[in-house]
């Protein structure tokens, strides 16, 4: 398939990071022939913490990222999302699966969702309720400052299998993070749609010290819908670690959701 047929992908960075964290994937979709397009939203941060939360991500990932593309731009989309950005691409694609758009009439739409451990929230839930109403102790609650939260250390927790040498560059890709955007209850999610059956996959990260592989089963259980679920004997951020990897079994994907 031409790159010009193929999908748009967004990346949707987890809570702490930037898209500019997947610049060690980005080469490896490009040669594959994907465009991709950053997927941020205002709670990593923010200027104001006070007014973060997640539906504030959601709509603003939905409004200036996945409606621009679609309408304006005319373009397909496949949702890659690591970690909280699970909860914010799951509310901005609802209703905007390439089926239900067809149906409406519209010619482009989202094509599928790929979660890398992405976090999983019911209608209605925080992502803090998700993962058990207690924040484990490398999360530095109102550090810098107060409303915002950082991981330390950084390096055991998400980067455990990487290399070391990466340490300082690595640490300048994190980013304090509002945690009203944890605490605050979450939109009604795209995955649960039966427009997205055959179209959700899951990256399970196996050796993850953020978000166990016990969790990311619990989450995906709870969803009470059916996933294509890949494991990678990796930590928290396989596109750091295994980049060529996790893109080609990104392509198997989108393959996948395209020949449906």
């Amino acid at each position: 398939m031409s790159s010009a047929n193929l999908p748009v992908i967004v990346i949707v960075p987890g809570a702490f990071g930037t898209p500019e964290g997947f610049d060690k994937l980005q080469p490896y979709l490009t040669k594959a022939g994907y465009a991709t397009h950053p997927g941020s939203y205002p709670s990593c941060n923010p200027s104001d913490p006070a007014n973060a939360s997640s539906p504030q991500d959601i709509a603003h990932l939905r409004d200036n990222v996945l409606l621009p593309l679609l309408n304006e731009q005319g373009k397909d989309v496949v949702l890659i999302a690591h970690s909280y950005g699970g909860v914010v691409a799951g509310g901005a694609a609802k209703g905007l699966a390439k089926g239900t758009r067809s149906a409406e009439g519209q010619s482009t739409g989202v094509v599928g969702l790929i979660y890398v451990v992405g976090n999983i929230t019911l209608e209605g839930e925080s992502l803090f309720t998700a993962v058990g109403g207690a924040y484990p102790p490398f999360i530095k609650v109102d550090k810098p400052s107060q409303g915002l939260a950082l991981i330390e250390p950084a390096m055991e927790i998400l980067y455990n299998d990487c290399d070391r040498a990466l340490e300082s560059e690595l640490d300048k890709m994190m980013q304090p993070h509002a945690l009203r955007a944890f605490e605050t209850p979450a939109t009604a999610p795209a995955w649960a749609e039966s427009a997205f059956d055959g179209r959700r996959a899951y990256v399970r990260t196996l050796d993850d010290c953020c978000n166990p592989s016990f969790l990311q089963d619990m989450w995906l259980e709870k969803s009470k819908v059916e996933w294509e679920v890949v494991d990678f004997k990796t930590g928290h951020m396989p596109f750091v670690s295994q980049p060529q990897a996790l893109a080609e079994q990104i392509a198997k994907f989108v393959d996948g959701f395209m020949a449906k």
